[in-house]
């Protein structure tokens, strides 16, 4: 009974790794970048996948995976798209310079202490709040 299951999960194992490499659409790559930002870039800097081994990256990957409440659809995207990037068939998104970085947090900081939202109450889609 164990070599018969050994036997299915090699066989499958194999066929999925057989299939070579199933890389990206452009949908699939901007849709895999979304979720990044919305999942990853929101809470912490780029890290650098490639400085990472396999089994730390994997770890990594599963740990954050649960900390951002991922669906299963969104995980499978996100480790497509950091893995094409990995084997270096994804650029690198362009990233803001420094100062740039700390004149976009001073205006997010401002815009949030006013408790208003984007805009003041009289300006807010032209109308008065």
């Amino acid at each position: 009974m164990r070599t018969a299951v050994l036997c299915v999960l090699l066989s499958v194992a194999t066929a999925s790794a057989g299939s070579g490499t199933n890389e990206l659409t452009a949908k699939e790559i901007t849709a895999g970048r979304k979720v990044y930002v919305a999942k990853c870039a929101k809470c912490h800097k780029f890290y650098e996948p490639k400085s990472y081994s396999e089994g730390d990256w994997g770890r990594w990957m599963e740990a954050m995976s649960r900390k951002s409440k991922l669906k299963t659809d969104q995980d499978k995207l996100l480790r497509r798209y950091l893995d094409e990037y990995r084997a270096g068939r994804i650029p690198k998104a362009k990233q803001f310079s420094r100062p740039r970085r700390a004149s976009l947090r001073t205006f997010a900081r401002r815009v949030c202490a006013r408790g208003k939202g984007w805009g003041s109450s009289r300006t807010f889609h032209g109308r008065p709040g």
